[in-house]
């Protein structure tokens, strides 16, 4: 019984070791922390793979970011950036805390953790709070209008140094008269508000994209009307339409971005319905991550803070 249970044990470090192994970071920083600390020039180098000995490909200012990508051994991207540029005099920030703030909806809070009976330590947010002093501001059901009233209470007065935005998901939703909760125009400027008010006051913003639905009779539209969006060629896509936004606003505001609907999407047979149950990446509502979803997020969300906090 105990030798079965060793050799389990190893297998299973030998899955997380094979995991991190295949991490890695392309055209960005790959100096390490401590370097990063004690170096005193103006200008890092920039090599082809985050290693010391990898080819130097040209150098960058300190606290500029170009773009990292990093792979997961099952195909899909554990995290993507896009460019983002600050200045290394905010980022030096050495009288400020290192609180982060994630800001969102029900994929923030994690309120079908409890329905669901997953362990609440999976939680993405949980999990990154073992790194961080986190506090999590998401609130099931909301739109990004919802968080807007909530805003100062919730973020602002907690002065984060980095704060991680995600909605989306509940603005997209159809109402019977066939418009949305939130019209892109208004997504668009809560997403503008947020990004330029956050800035002003010298904190990082991260923003994510939301998930990919799972439209099905028995995830999606078992709760919304399917008829409503065939126009758009079907919730996934019009859901996504909305992540379209959050990638604008990302790269015009030069912040960090997680794209979410990327990286689960990066499936070795393509996305549908049915590869993205198999994935398992997905809970049962088409909407929500399982604890093997909340991974994938959590990935991509502790190497932009590690990079929002250098």
């Amino acid at each position: 019984m105990k030798r079965g249970f060793r050799w389990k044990s190893l297998f299973s470090w030998l899955v997380v070791f094979l995991f991190l192994f295949n991490l890695h970071i392309e055209s960005a920083f790959a100096e390490t922390k401590l370097q990063k600390e004690t170096d005193t020039a103006s200008l890092l180098n920039v090599r082809e793979r985050s290693h010391i000995e990898e080819k130097i490909i040209g150098s960058l200012k300190k606290g500029a970011l170009t773009y990292i990508q990093s792979t997961h051994p099952l195909g899909y991207l554990a995290a993507r950036y896009v460019k983002a540029v600050k200045d290394s005099a905010v980022l030096a920030g050495a009288d400020r805390s290192d609180v982060v703030v994630v800001f969102g909806d029900s994929n923030t809070e994690g309120t079908n953790w409890f329905e669901n009976g997953y362990d609440v330590r999976d939680k993405w947010v949980n999990r990154l709070a073992q790194h961080r002093t986190v506090i999590n501001a998401g609130v099931g059901g909301n739109t990004s209008e919802q968080g807007r009233i909530r805003f100062q209470r919730d973020v602002l007065s907690k002065n984060p140094k980095v704060v991680i935005i995600m909605f989306g998901t509940n603005d997209a939703v159809l109402n019977a008269d066939g418009q949305p909760k939130v019209t892109k125009a208004k997504f668009e400027e809560n997403l503008r508000y947020f990004t330029d008010t956050l800035q002003a006051r010298q904190s990082t913003v991260i923003l994510m994209t939301t998930i990919p639905v799972i439209e099905g009779l028995d995830h999606y539209y078992a709760r919304n009307n399917e008829r409503l969006y065939g126009t758009y060629g079907g919730a996934r896509m019009w859901h996504d339409s909305y992540n379209e936004i959050v990638r604008k606003v990302a790269r015009e505001k030069n912040v960090l971005l997680v794209d979410n609907y990327q990286n689960i999407t990066q499936l070795p047979n393509g996305i549908s319905d049915e590869t993205l149950v198999k994935s398992g990446l997905i809970d049962p509502s088409g909407t929500h991550f399982t604890p093997q979803g909340a991974n994938v997020v959590y990935w991509g969300a502790r190497m932009a803070v590690s990079a929002a906090l250098w």
